[in-house]
């Protein structure tokens, strides 16, 4: 059985989650006997030399008449059996992927994100950009209960067509958790999505040597200020960095706003504080203490489930629906409620503070990371790709 994954950018582990996900999951349909191959939009500045990796070839527009053609021929000479389209959030991308079907092919869409925290945490999410502009002042009214309705209701008539297409192309639409069902169901109207699974992300990592932890806090992910709020983290800092002069927070990743977050650092006085740009996450993961995750949304972050895998404590914003499916709140990390600085603080503080808590939460977190084995859940995709 032949598999395509589509996705806007070129399939490199190193480069996001999404990417990491679809390369492990490849290797193992790989040793399952499927043939594997990957179709993007556009090469990313960190390529890859991986023969899988082929590109359309007109990186201007999805859905262009070259792109259709490119795409309806390659299917054919790859004899592509099912398509997985990785983009399921992308209306563009998914539209392309729907060719396959008049060519007889399966086709799987993936959500790889909520699909409404972007506008239920509006403010936290455009706070920057709006105070840029200078309508900083605006986003407080975002947060009463009829400006939120419209929200919603504007949101839900600029995605409502994608997502019932999604649904009604796909053989398949799989979504990051089962709880994401229900923000599904906002744009659906009662259109059937018994079609619609939930299967986590896998572990990406290898079984691992134990290595002894330090005093570091880690971030791994893009460098922003709209979904990740780096900004946010460094502001937690600043309230901890003096109190704990033993302890480091490592930010490793690149971005948009990397050198703008450079500056914030510098301009908040902050100490032990280290970026190390695209790096490969692995050896920070290996002796972190505590992983900090400041987003204002998610899917199901893969950096959570790494950083799990290496015992590293989950701390994050109890922001997007599949954060408890990851984290057992003072069992085996710490989530904090959506946005609050101080809590944050507080919860960092009292980890930091106690050794036995650091070994007991890192224990539990290994072994919540074991449902999310590649077996187990590679299993779960043959499963469906076998049917």
């Amino acid at each position: 059985m032949n598999i395509l994954f589509l996705y806007p950018s070129t399939i490199n582990p190193q480069m996001g989650g999404v990417e990491r996900v679809t390369y492990t999951l490849s290797k193992y349909f790989e040793s399952k006997g499927f043939k594997v191959l990957f179709l993007s939009l556009i090469e990313s500045t960190y390529s890859t030399k991986d023969k899988r990796q082929y590109f359309l070839p007109d990186s201007s527009n999805y859905i262009s008449e070259r792109n259709i053609i490119f795409f309806r021929s390659f299917l054919a000479e790859k004899s592509i059996d099912i398509v997985i389209n990785q983009g399921g959030t992308n209306p563009e991308i998914s539209k392309l992927a729907t060719y396959c079907k008049n060519e007889g092919i399966k086709l799987i869409s993936v959500v790889h994100n909520s699909l409404l925290a972007t506008v239920e945490n509006f403010s936290f999410v455009n706070r920057n950009k709006f105070h840029k502009i200078g309508i900083g002042w605006l986003l407080p009214y975002s947060e009463t209960i009829i400006i939120k309705r419209v929200l919603l209701k504007l949101y839900k008539i600029k995605y409502e067509k994608h997502y019932k297409s999604l649904c009604l192309n796909s053989d398949y639409v799989f979504l990051l958790s089962e709880k994401y069902k229900e923000e599904l169901a906002f744009f659906m109207d009662g259109q059937s999505i018994d079609n619609v699974v939930g299967i986590p992300n896998p572990v990406s990592f290898d079984k691992l040597v134990k290595i002894k932890k330090k005093k570091e806090i880690l971030y791994v992910g893009r460098i922003n200020t709209s979904q990740k709020r780096v900004d946010l983290l460094l502001q937690i800092w600043s309230l901890l960095n003096n109190r704990f002069t033993d302890w480091s927070l490592k930010i490793v990743g690149d971005g948009e706003e990397l050198e703008s977050m450079k500056e914030l650092s510098s301009k908040l006085n902050l100490q032990n504080v280290y970026f190390y740009g695209f790096s490969d996450p692995k050896t920070f993961y290996e002796t972190a203490s505590i992983f900090c995750m400041t987003s204002s949304f998610e899917g199901l972050p893969m950096t959570l489930i790494e950083a799990m895998q290496y015992g590293v404590i989950p701390v994050a914003f109890n922001s997007f629906l599949s954060a408890t499916d990851l984290i057992d709140d003072k069992i085996n990390g710490c989530l904090i409620k959506p946005f609050d600085i101080d809590e944050y603080v507080d919860t960092l503080s009292h980890l930091m503070s106690s050794a036995e808590k650091l070994e007991n939460y890192s224990k539990a977190s290994e072994l919540k990371i074991l449902n999310f084995d590649l077996n187990k859940i590679g299993g779960q995709w043959l499963d469906i790709l076998k049917n």
